[in-house]
């Protein structure tokens, strides 16, 4: 029995390890854009300076290592998947994918991965 117990949990934490792996791989920070010299879709984690929501547009500032971008995303179908987006709902630190256009230093959401869902008790959307 305890033998079993053991490798139950040895299970549960290597399926942990190997979830935590796979969830962090794959996010760059906002820095790393900064030798990109042409469009690509990325997933980037920024420290968040600012947000502006318009009609149309949901348009944060995200910074990390001296160098700053604006994502901008479509504010209706962010609330589709999301629920409603005000400026309180943003947390400290977001992880967004997008397009990357480097010329005006400008990422076109596509998915807000975290920094937003938690503050309106809205769960994350499913972007696999």
């Amino acid at each position: 029995m305890k033998r079993l117990l053991l490798m139950a949990i040895a299970a549960a934490a290597l399926a942990g390890a190997i979830f935590s792996f796979l969830n962090n791989t794959g996010i760059a920070d906002v820095s790393t854009l900064r030798g990109v010299k042409t469009p690509g879709e990325y997933v980037v984690s920024g420290a968040l300076r600012g947000v502006e929501i318009t009609d149309r547009y949901v348009v944060l500032r995200l910074a990390g290592g001296g160098f700053e971008i604006t994502a901008v995303g479509d504010r209706r179908g962010m609330e589709a998947l999301y629920g409603p987006i005000t400026p309180a709902s943003f947390e400290n630190t977001v992880v967004v994918r997008g397009v990357y256009y480097p010329a005006n230093r400008t990422l076109v959401i596509t998915a807000i991965l975290r920094g937003c869902h938690s503050a309106y008790g809205q769960p994350a959307a499913n972007t696999r």
